[in-house]
């Protein structure tokens, strides 16, 4: 029997107008969005419009200032999401290199975020034939590693040389009022280990602006760095996406800091057909993230400051 009617309870929409959507969600409203998806904001509105009608709810509230998902909407928009992934991890199932290969990655711990592993969990199941080995630790480690043929690639900061630029982030004072209000008495900071490059920032802005210090306490890894800020020990600095949302950005009085570059490093002259897929692949996702995690994390300390 055919039918010729719509089902009600069948998607009947296409990958365009949901990563419209969900560009909508992520990136605040209509005109943010224009540039991540590359479409005129009345043409998202009409898809956005589209979609509803064919749904016959409500997914988004709309003011001349805002966009807000209704009820309905954060449910729909989550399943946009996972329909989405599995479109992406299609793609590069079917054009995945035959080849059998171990890729040895190295990340700087500061740089690893949060859904690290579910990104390399999604990259594995769409190669089957790259095994992963994944390693954490210091950038400046990481990359002597590269250079003795112990990695393929690594993820770090500006520590090495030849290394491909993939963005820039601000690096930025984390701390409470209590460790950095005390007139005249030397900040307190807490800091990793040498050889830092952040370690060096801070120092170099702390002379510049003639500012007195001591190393109260100096931790052997970011998440030490991150639980003695949050206990209250000291002020440290991190690349902005290391600052947890429990964590407080530390006050406009301290030095200026510079911008960190976040840099792939890769073994000179040597094939590994896998190093590149997983370089667009994962600086895909986590660029997806920063930005939009950037803007959260600002509006969250905002309001909490120093207390307030």
């Amino acid at each position: 029997m055919s039918m010729t009617n719509r089902s009600p309870f069948k998607l009947d929409t296409d990958l365009i107008t949901l990563r419209s959507l969900v560009a909508v969600v992520e990136e605040g409203g209509f005109s943010a969005a224009t540039k991540r998806v590359h479409r005129t904001q009345s043409a998202i509105s009409l898809q956005m419009a589209k979609l509803e009608e064919r749904l016959h709810v409500k997914l988004l509230d709309r003011t001349s200032r805002s966009v807000s998902l209704t009820p309905s909407g954060e449910t729909f928009v989550s399943y946009a999401r996972r329909i989405l992934e599995l479109a992406d991890e299609a793609v590069l199932a079917v054009t995945a290199p035959d080849e059998q290969e171990l890729l040895r990655v190295g990340f700087a711990e500061y740089l690893a975020p949060q859904h690290l592993h579910s990104l390399l969990a999604r990259f594995r199941r769409s190669h089957p034939h790259c095994d992963l080995s994944l390693v954490l630790g210091s950038g400046t480690a990481m990359i002597k590693a590269l250079e003795h043929g112990e990695l393929d690639m690594v993820f770090a900061g500006p520590e090495g040389e030849n290394g491909q630029l993939l963005w820039e982030e601000p690096l930025v004072w984390t701390g409470m009022k209590e460790s950095v209000d005390h007139d005249g008495a030397p900040l307190e900071l807490v800091l990793m280990p040498p050889p830092c490059w952040y370690r060096q920032k801070t120092f170099d802005a702390l002379a510049r602006a003639s500012r007195p210090w001591k190393l109260s306490v100096e931790a052997n890894s970011v998440q030490a760095v991150q639980s003695a800020v949050r206990a209250g020990l000291g002020v440290s600095v991190l690349p902005l996406s290391a600052v947890q949302s429990d964590m407080l950005l530390a006050s406009d009085s301290l030095p200026a800091l510079p911008d960190t570059s976040v840099m792939i490093y890769v073994q000179q002259d040597s094939y590994q057909p896998y190093a590149r897929r997983l370089i667009d692949f994962l600086l895909a996702g986590i660029e997806e993230n920063l930005e939009n995690r950037t803007v959260m994390l600002m509006q969250a300390t905002s309001t909490r400051v120093h207390g307030n």
